[in-house]
């Protein structure tokens, strides 16, 4: 049986080498020589990967420098166009976030719009980033698997919002380092081969560890998430099983590339300790510019929203299948001068048209801008405005608010639910619960973290805090409104939403919290609250009045 093996894969190996014989190079100075000798294949070929993250629900153009960019059907165009120059040879893939956080376009019809979007511009794999998990495991499979959404979250203002035939992602998502808790199986599968022009390229997938601090509690649960390079390694050895030596990462989890300085972050560090036959890593998560060579791989990332692409060429020797060359562009998706693809701008203005009654109601007029622009101390005016809105709901004399989960700014002048949605579009629960005056300062206390701080924005409290104090003992003095001591041992009322009431972002005293009662979603909270002030209503200034003073 083995010699008929051995003499089977030598007749293959005979047939294999001329059959591409008609993909001959340009005739070099010396080609005179070799006439008599049939061309030979350039040992050589060319593909291309096209990348995208943390597109976030972004259907329409975004501003980038003033101008617009982005929106899928414009997004759709470009990849389509750079598909166009390398049909043969090209992987359309995205590293995460791709749902989660969305404007009200696509999250008021649960991201299914995004997820379909993403199938007519033609992805190959995606993986998964920290926002898939916002709603839990059952929510962010069903996205990626199909079907009407039946948790009884799918009402929206008691119309259901979910499409009964949603087809879910038409190609598959890999995931590495994700894994359920208990037995610790692969929630999705780790890789997926692709062959392009003749070469099998593995494809792995991994988020990042910092899911779990990030995401509400109960949401991730269920799962692990592991090392990343060390998912990746044992991937790696798997697709050498299989033949494969032209590797890709799509991982949910960034770094910065800043003028002057090394490129730095969770991606650069786990890079450097993946296997040597990784070539390209795409990622995502901390919305910035990355194109940086780290041992042998490329690492790039595309910005946010769409807004740019990563477009990376690999060049693979035929014989050993390996990446032996890599480039790489961040391309911007300027609008100007692009034709939006049809397909994708007839379902844009489709989810446009459905959502216009909701998105176009007057809430209010704000006499000046609220941003998240902060203070030294790091309190924003529309982290106060959310904080105030926050108390003003559940009737809790104070609140606090984590400022990650403000994402978008409030102009002057009249403004809509989308504006407000768009503020705050994690749709979270809001409670109020009883904490001590200790507990409540150990939840101040934990607002310094090593990965960063996270000063959260506050109503009806103020304090000071010294940063070059030991831990724990940061702050320096605590005071209601009024000016009145907070009393440790005296139980106060206190409104957060339920990302941080479950113990997120590091904040775990909050689940020491008792009576935890519930008051429908933040989102709603802030619309009653701006629709109840006094028109135009005013925006609490930091700078004049602080409620967070920072001392050292």
């Amino acid at each position: 049986m083995t010699r008929i093996l051995l003499v089977l894969l030598a007749a293959l190996a005979l047939t294999a080498a001329p059959a591409q014989a008609h993909r001959h190079h340009g005739h070099g100075p010396g080609h005179h020589h070799g006439h008599h000798h049939p061309p030979k294949p350039p040992r050589t070929v060319n593909l291309q990967v096209l990348g995208v993250n943390d597109l976030h629900g972004n259907l329409e153009p975004t501003l980038v420098s003033g101008q617009p960019a982005g929106g899928v059907a414009f997004l759709g165009s470009y990849l389509a166009a750079a598909k166009a120059q390398d049909p043969k040879g090209t992987i359309i893939a995205h590293a995460g976030d791709t749902v989660g956080a969305s404007p009200l376009i696509s999250s008021w019809f649960h991201d299914e719009p995004t997820i379909e979007a993403t199938n007519l511009m033609d992805f190959d794999v995606g993986t998964l980033g920290n926002h898939e998990f916002d709603e839990g495991a059952t929510e962010m499979l069903r996205l990626i698997r199909g079907g009407h959404r039946d948790d009884g979250k799918q009402f929206k203002d008691g119309v259901d919002t979910s499409d009964p035939h949603f087809p879910g992602a038409d190609y598959p998502y890999v995931s590495a380092n994700v894994t359920y808790a208990d037995g610790g199986r692969y929630v999705l599968p780790p890789f997926t081969i692709v062959k392009r022009e003749g070469i099998p390229v593995g494809i792995i997938g991994v988020t990042t560890t910092e899911t779990p601090s990030i995401v509400v509690p109960d949401a991730v649960a269920p799962f692990t998430f592991g090392d990343l390079s060390d998912a990746v390694n044992k991937q790696v050895a798997a697709l050498h099983r299989f033949g494969v030596h032209t590797i890709v990462v799509l991982a949910h989890a960034g770094g910065f590339q800043d003028p002057g300085k090394d490129p730095a972050g969770e991606i650069l560090d786990e890079t450097k300790q993946m296997d040597p036959d990784v070539d390209l890593v795409v990622a995502g998560h901390t919305h910035s510019f990355l194109n940086t060579k780290v041992h042998n791989a490329l690492v790039v990332q595309a910005y946010k929203y769409g807004t740019a692409f990563d477009k990376v060429t690999l060049t693979v020797d035929r014989r050993t299948r390996d990446v032996t060359a890599s480039s790489a562009d961040v391309v911007t998706t300027y609008d100007a001068g692009t034709t939006p693809a049809p397909a994708l701008a007839d379902l844009v203005q489709t989810f446009k048209d459905r959502i216009a009654p909701v998105a176009s109601r007057t809430v209010g007029t704000a006499a000046a801008p609220a941003t998240r622009d902060a203070t030294a101390s790091g309190e924003s005016s529309l982290g106060d405005l959310i904080a105030d809105a926050q108390a003003h709901e559940t009737g809790a004399p104070i609140a606090l608010m984590n400022p990650g989960g403000i994402r978008a700014d409030l102009q002057a002048g009249q403004l809509t639910f989308a504006d407000l949605f768009a503020v705050q579009p994690f749709d979270n629960g809001l409670v109020s619960m009883q904490l001590t005056g200790a507990q409540l300062k150990a939840i101040l206390e934990q607002q310094f973290q090593d990965a960063g701080d996270k000063i959260l924005q506050v109503s009806g409290i103020k304090e000071s805090y010294d940063r070059s104090r030991a831990a724990g003992d940061r702050i320096t003095s605590l005071t209601l409104a009024d000016g009145t001591a907070v009393d440790p041992a005296a139980s106060y009322a206190v409104a957060a939403n339920s990302f941080l009431a479950t113990g997120g972002d590091g904040f775990t005293v909050f689940k020491d919290g008792t009576g935890v009662t519930s008051f429908g979603t933040d989102v709603a909270a802030f619309e009653h609250y701006v629709e109840d002030l006094p028109q135009p209503f005013a925006i609490p200034d930091p700078a004049a009045a602080p409620r967070i003073t920072r001392t050292g």
